[in-house]
This record gives structure tokens, sequence and C-alpha cells, in this order.
């Protein structure tokens, strides 16, 4: 069905004339480009708006958080300073015995003298309870209203069993704040609170409990608000510990539930733009919202401007594209015209051309056939020599002629020195260049790439004591395979020093060939301490001479991965085509 469709759209199209098609597709880039052009103005002025706001009001929140710790850090800190009263300690411990919940009158004067260094000159605290774990309960109340209740309520109930009291106890003493009154028995309107636990200064045991109730209109006069004109901003404080709760709101517009919805989550709403900061004192998120529609008023006008704009300028291409597509196909229909009478037999041309494009077309184009001919040629037998001069360069860079006959020369004074372990380390070397050398041929067998590999591990065992093991698990049908040389030695010597040199004791190399379908699938594993940054590796001249060889020999379905875990070792896979041959 789309191929049909497709099909008949391109019928469509070819039956319309030059003109009419150059002409169609200037006016519709230019319409296409022109509505472009004003969604990336107005979705990148609708987002910088936003941003913008943003980033000026969590400056605003940020003022704001700082007042609220100015505000609350002194009444914390005389709440923690009432710890320093021994009298407390000896009120709460439990020494004085007596029935009920409330203390005796006189310890209840003592308790206000203790509590007015909290409440001193500090009129945004509504009251205070205190209760130790002896079922004993003191509330010191700014107001009288509400004071009955509270005794009443805990006659019967344990204000350990109660929800808030857990996170308290788990706070080992520090504050812990909450968006609402926690206290069973007591007006929870206009109130928040922090609560903590009293431990004796001198044992460290808990000895009781502190509810501190603070006026909700106390932030008020917290915000810090800046002069934006936005009619539907509004500031929040939620509490996003304890069920992101509305600490205080400066709106009473009855869209704040689906404001604070739309912040927290619990709703799907995009129509608001927000800013936050997080109190560091109470954990409380300050938050300004606005609505998008009012602070894209400015996107929108400039939305408008465009697409008035782009009605004009697409009036002026349609005119404009009118006339450069007839300029365009005049010459062309002048040509086809010769073209046509040539081909009717007429040999005495006589057209005359302008000195356009098209005009020369007709003087130069068999010469510019026969001249793009004889140049894609010698472009193809530039890149031939290129690559082949490529490869002879990247294979000049690993055959170490000039050190052989050197080496040999080594051996024999070692012998005639009787240094025997010199001379075993010089014939290894020897003949792992030997093998290096390969008879100027640029192919070896699997089996003579492994021996290069053994005569290194021996080397390398020579310099390190014997501290590594290298196993090799070759099928037999793969060793007479012939592939590139030295393509094995670089990832063994990769193994060596990045994963078994650095780890403490032995370690193990462990090489692997085998077939699979019409590859061969050579593998090098270590178990040394892995490689955390894989770019340096990769990175490295041995291997990307090896990748950049088999890329030039193989073609790009060829190749080296490598796989690496820190503390566990190295895995590199080789993948090349069959090239048999004989050992």
């Amino acid at each position: 069905m789309m191929k049909e469709r497709f099909l008949r759209q391109k019928t469509w199209w070819k039956r319309h004339t030059i003109q009419e098609q150059i002409f169609l597709a200037m006016l519709s880039f230019t319409i296409f480009s022109l509505v472009i052009l004003g969604l990336i103005a107005y979705y990148t002025n609708k987002s910088s708006m936003e941003k913008n706001y943003q980033v000026s009001h969590e400056t605003t929140l940020r003022n704001s958080s700082r007042v609220m710790d100015l505000v609350m850090q002194p009444i914390v800190d005389n709440s923690r300073s009432i710890l320093q009263n021994k009298e407390l300690g000896t009120l709460l411990g439990g020494k004085l015995e007596y029935n009920g919940i409330e203390f005796l009158l006189s310890d209840q004067r003592k308790l206000d003298t203790v509590l007015e260094t909290v409440t001193r000159q500090e009129k945004s605290i509504n009251s205070i309870a205190l209760m130790d774990f002896y079922g004993h309960y003191y509330l010191m109340s700014n107001t009288s209203s509400g004071t009955y209740s509270f005794y009443y309520y805990y006659r019967d109930h344990d204000f350990k069993e109660e929800e808030w009291y857990e996170k308290t106890e788990a706070a080992q003493g520090r504050e812990v704040f909450w968006g609402r009154g926690v206290l069973g028995g007591w007006d929870q309107d206009g109130i928040v609170c922090f609560t903590k636990i009293l431990n004796d200064t001198s044992s460290g045991e808990p000895i009781g409990c502190l509810v501190v109730n603070l006026s909700r209109e106390m932030f008020r006069n917290m915000i810090v608000k800046g002069d934006e004109g936005y009619k539907t901003s509004m500031y929040m404080i939620v509490d996003r510990d304890h069920g992101d709760r509305l600490v205080f709101s400066d709106s009473d517009s009855d869209e704040i539930t689906d404001v604070l919805n739309a912040f927290t989550g619990k709703e799907e709403n995009k129509n608001y733009v927000f800013s936050s900061t997080e109190n560091s004192l109470t954990g409380w998120s300050m938050v300004n919202a606005v609505e998008k529609d009012e602070l894209n008023v400015t996107s929108k006008s400039l939305r408008n401007i465009v697409i008035a704009w782009g009605v004009v300028l697409g009036a002026l291409c349609f005119i404009l594209a009118k006339f450069i597509s007839r300029s365009i196909t005049n010459p062309l229909k002048q040509l086809e015209r010769t073209i046509s009478s040539v081909g009717e037999g007429e040999r005495n041309i006589t057209e005359e051309f302008d000195d356009s494009e098209v005009g020369r077309i007709g003087n130069k184009f068999k010469e510019m056939v026969n001249t793009n001919l004889e140049l894609s040629e010698r472009l193809m037998a530039s890149k031939l020599n290129e690559r082949e001069a490529e490869l002879l360069l990247l294979q000049s860079q690993i055959n170490p002629h000039f050190l052989y006959n050197t080496l040999d020369s080594i051996y024999c004074l070692a012998i005639i020195h009787g240094d025997d372990q010199i001379a075993e380390m010089i014939l290894a070397l020897s003949e792992n260049f030997k093998l290096s050398l390969n008879n100027g041929e640029k192919y070896m067998t699997v089996l003579d790439s492994i021996r290069r590999v053994e005569d290194y591990m021996k080397l390398q065992n020579i310099r390190y004591n014997d501290r590594f093991t290298l196993y090799v698990d070759a099928k037999r049908d793969v060793l007479s395979c012939r592939i590139i040389s030295f393509i094995l030695q670089p990832f063994v010597e990769n193994a060596m020093y990045h994963g078994l040199e650095p780890k403490m004791g032995k370690g193990r190399i462990c090489i692997t060939a085998r077939k699979e379908g019409t590859k061969i699938v050579i593998e090098i594993s270590d178990d040394g301490v892995g490689v955390a940054d894989m770019s340096r590796l990769e990175n490295g001249y041995g291997i990307r001479n090896v990748r950049e060889r088999i890329r030039l020999n193989y073609g790009e379905n060829y190749g080296v991965t490598i796989k690496s875990e820190v503390g566990k070792g190295t895995t590199v896979r080789i993948v090349v085509p069959e090239k048999p041959g004989r050992i």
C-alpha cells in the first residue's frame, strides 16, 4: 500500500514541467523553513522564559530559606539549651514519683522556668509540650484554650504509640520538623511543630520528649518576593518527608491543592512552572509556582508576529520563486528545442545560446564525460596505491630487521663468557624476531604466531622469576591457517604490563583458537587487575596498529573487541577470515 502511494506521488510529480517542479520545490521549502523557524523561535523563547524564571526565583527562594533559618534557628538552639538544666533531668528522670499524668504544681512551676528559656521573646511559639517516660505530661501554652483537651486525651493515650514518635525516636535527639501539629487532643489548625527526644547530658539516656508548636502565620513574613508582576505566582512550603503536606501558602486560591499535587507528582499537570529549594534546617521545600500561560504571554506575541511575517514573506517568496524558476527553465527549454531538432536530423543549428551554464553544456558535454572518465581511473589507481603504501608502512613499523644480526652477535658473546641465562634470553628474543621477520611475508601460520608469543613469555618469565603461566588451547585445524603477522603479541604485551604486572603473585594468560564457520576466532584472556579506563587501552599504538592492519587486509567485517572487568581480568577477541596454508 505504501509503495503504491509513493509511486502515485512520484508519477504526479513527474507530470509537472521542470519550471513547475522548481517553483513548487522553492515555495514548499520556503514555507517549511518559515514554519520551522517560527516554531524554533517560539519554543526557544518559551523555554528561555521558563528557565530564566526558575533561576530568578530559585535565588529568591534561597533568600527565603535563609530568613527561615534566622527565625527558626534561635528557637531550636533554645530548645537544646534546656538540656543543660540539671533540675530538668531530676524532674524527667523518674526520681520523683506521684500518681496522675500531670506533674505536681511545684514541679510545673520549675518546668515553667525551664521552658521560658525557649518561649522568651518568641511570639511565634504557640505551645510547648513536655513528657517523660513515666506517664507524666506538661503543656505550656500561650493560650488557655485546648489545654484541658490535651490532658484529657492523654489520660487514655500513650504518646509513644503515636505515629510521630517512631521517627522522633529514630532521630536520637535531633529535631524532626512536621508540617502539621502532632499532639492528640489539640487543635491542629494553624500550627506546625518540631519534636525531639531529650537525652540526659551526663548518661546520654533518653529522659523525655519535647514538642514545640509554632504558629503557621510566622512563615508569611519569611517569604522574600520579587516584583515580577505575575498574577498567578504563588509561594508554598511543602513537607516532602511526611506525606507531601502543605506547610504554608501565601495564596488562598482554590487551585492550591492542584498546584501542590502537580509539584509532588501526584497528578499529571503540566500547566505550571516550578522553582524550588530545600531548607537545610527543616528539610522542607520552598516552592514558587506560576501558570505557564501567563509566563508565556511574550512567547505567544512573538509567535503571532512570526506568523504574520511568515504570511508576508510567503507571498514575496511566491513571486520570487515564480521569477527564479522561469529564469532557470527558459535556457533549458531552448536547449531542449535544439536537442529535438538534432534528433530529427537537423545539422545546421542556427539557435544562439547565451553565456550561461546551460549555453555551454552543448559545447563541453562530450569533453566533460571523457575528462571525468579519465579522472575516475586515475583516482581509483591512486587509492589502490595509497592503501598499499599505507599497508607497507604499517608493516615496516613492526618488522625488526635491524635487530636480528645484533642479537645473534650478543648470543655468541654470552656463550663465550659462559652466561647461560643471558644466552637463553637472547636466543628466545632472536627466535621471536626471526618469526617477526617471517622471510618478508606478511602472512604467517597461527602456530608460528603462538610460538612467537611463547618465546616472548619465556623472556618475561626469566625477567619476573616464573611469575606467569601461558596456556594455549588451539584446535589442530586452526594451527595451519595463515593470518597476518604480529597480531597476537601486542595484546599479550598489554596483558602483561596492564593486567599481570600490577597484580600481586602469579598470573595467567590463556590463548584459545578455533574456527567458527569461515572465520578464525582467537581469544587472549588474563586474570590480571583489569582495566578501568578503556580509552587509554583502545588508543594505544599497538592495538590501533593491529586494528588498522586487519581492516586494510580483511575489510570492515573483521577486527578486535576488548572486554575488561576491574579485579577480574581482560579478554581480547580477534576475528579474521580463514586463510589455510602449510606448517
